[in-house]
């Protein structure tokens, strides 16, 4: 209980490419749920959708996004863009236009607020093989310094500080004043200075194994804690998330839930394998108020994501679709890539990933809700408006 203060882009030989597991927004299918719902996602065109912001008009233009009261309406959205490509100049674009329709519908401004400081969470645990896309990051980057922000208040965190570095995050050595990436501070949360013996979920389970590492956080009586890093808490006016998706044992999905909460706490480890404990850790990690606060959205790209073995990297396993994602809402990402990952496997003849994974319904209702990934309850914007149906 938390409380304050105990708180290659080839395909295997040849036989399998993304139009074979082709599964758009607009035509979202579940099976083995308790509940069917049959209706598409709507698909309006953004012109038409943009005319009618679901925020009060009484907002102010440009109050910051974490300024502005929480409202379920915002994680009723997914933007879809479809890129020329995974060039810098295609990332800025569309991140651009995706920024720009959320902005614009939502009426919440990604502009500094009290703290003037925001935070990329990207994703490089699988290694450079699999991390979040360097154009991309310095696409959004770039969006919110166009949008107010300075470089040096804009941090890139992730939970490995090797991992980092063997993705180019970090050099691969450590050297003072070296700890930033295009300008901009990098941090990684298991170098213990960004945790809080306040702040903490804890799990009433011991773990399997015992895990030592290099900081206090991984002291033995701490191994039911699971410490929440505290810049995406207290230091930041909001974050976004940047996921790279692949298979979970544990989630069924790792992806935008997972890249947001148990990469990014003290003890993950211990859930990697433990599909019991784990959607529960990621759905009470995701919910905390405080979180929830400043976790604005998620921008997934498809640029490569592996359907089978991960987190281990396995060239042989990945997709890559020009296409790219944002919504506010992870539950319907990780539901459109487990269906990706399942037709995938079905057409290599692997085992689905089956039953679905409990963590959908788990975050999706309740008194505390990430989103819905119910079709009839969600509104596609697709990007650019040409490519709108």
């Amino acid at each position: 209980m938390l409380t304050a203060a105990t708180v290659a882009f080839s395909i295997f030989a040849g036989t399998l490419n993304a139009d074979d597991v082709n599964v758009s927004a607009g035509g979202i299918s579940r099976v083995n749920t308790s509940f069917d719902p049959s209706t598409e996602v709507k698909a309006l065109p953004p012109e038409t959708l943009l005319e009618k912001p679901t925020a009060p008009e009484t907002q102010a233009k440009n109050v910051p996004a974490a300024k502005i009261e929480k409202k379920d309406t915002h994680r009723g959205f997914l933007f879809e863009y479809e890129p020329e490509g995974f060039a810098l100049s295609d990332y800025s674009e569309a991140v651009e236009s995706m920024l720009a329709a959320y902005e614009k519908t939502t009426q919440r401004k990604l502009v500094p607020g009290e703290k003037k400081k925001a935070a990329l969470k990207i994703y490089t645990a699988s290694g450079k093989g699999l991390a979040t896309p360097k154009n991309l990051t310095l696409a959004v980057r770039d969006a919110l310094v166009r949008r107010g922000f300075s470089p040096e208040n804009i941090l890139i965190a992730d939970l490995h500080e090797n991992t980092l570095r063997k993705t180019g995050y970090l050099p691969p050595f450590r050297r003072k004043g070296a700890d930033n990436w295009q300008g901009s501070p990098v941090i990684a949360f298991d170098s213990g200075n960004f945790y809080n013996e306040k702040w903490f979920l804890e799990n009433p389970l011991p773990s399997i194994e015992t895990y030592m590492g290099s900081t206090e956080w991984d002291r033995p009586e701490n191994d039911r804690k699971s410490f929440l890093p505290t810049p995406l808490i207290f230091d930041v006016d909001f974050w976004i998330n940047l996921p790279v998706a692949c298979d979970s044992a544990a989630l069924g999905v790792s992806g935008a839930i997972a890249n947001a909460t148990l990469w990014n706490i003290s003890n993950q480890r211990r859930f990697l394998d433990n599909p019991a404990n784990a959607p529960l850790m990621a759905v009470g990690v995701a919910t905390i108020p405080e979180f929830m606060a400043k976790f604005e959205l998620t921008i997934l790209s498809l640029e490569k994501y592996q359907f089978i073995g991960g987190p281990v990297f396995n060239e042989n396993y990945t997709l890559s679709e020009k296409q790219l994602w944002l919504s506010a809402n992870p539950v319907i990402l990780d539901f459109l890539l487990w269906q990706k990952m399942n037709a995938a496997r079905e057409k290599r003849k692997f085992d689905l990933i089956l039953p679905e994974p409990p963590i959908f319904l788990m975050a999706s209702r309740g008194n505390v809700s990430l989103g819905s990934c119910v079709p009839a309850e969600l509104t596609l914007v697709k990007l650019p408006e040409n490519k709108a149906e």
